[in-house]
């Protein structure tokens, strides 16, 4: 009856080992499971992250050729002299003309050789591509690390 005893603790001694291994494993499981969601959830986010960026890419590579077409347009007319550049000269006399009587407020605007007009329109072009540059910047930043600068 000893023995029987015995050997009766012993088994519960044996299941109740085994039932902690058991829920240490299970335990250890969750734990895993929920690192596999949370690694799932950050391969979506950053996934999600590239196209966005993408189709950024896209959209500001389509602005800037578009903004290059208008500028080698605008370049190619000011060469041309299809168009030119004038500036107001307020209060000036205009080249050529006696006098200021009689203008009243009449504004006179001059027109710039096209040597200086091309340079003009590249530095206004230059300007314009920084800008561009810039914006994009910022949209990078504020998609690929959102609520980071607010």
């Amino acid at each position: 009856m000893n023995y029987l005893i015995a050997a009766l603790v012993a088994c519960g001694v044996i299941i109740y080992a085994g039932w902690q291994k058991i829920e240490a494993k299970s335990l250890a499981l969750d734990q895993a499971t929920k690192q596999i969601s949370t690694l799932e959830a950050a391969a979506k986010s950053r996934r999600n992250t590239i196209r966005l960026l993408a189709d950024l890419d896209t959209q500001h590579t389509q602005e800037r050729e578009r903004a290059n077409q208008t500028n080698a347009s605008l370049r190619a007319d000011v060469a041309t002299g299809n168009r030119r550049l004038s500036v107001l000269t307020a209060g000036l006399l205009a080249a050529g003309s006696a006098s200021a009587t009689g203008l009243g407020n009449a504004k006179t605007r001059a027109e710039l050789d096209a040597a200086a007009a091309e340079r003009i329109v590249a530095i206004a072009n230059d300007g314009d591509d920084a800008i561009r540059q810039l914006n994009a910047l910022q949209d990078y930043v504020r998609t690929a690390c959102p609520g980071a600068a607010q």
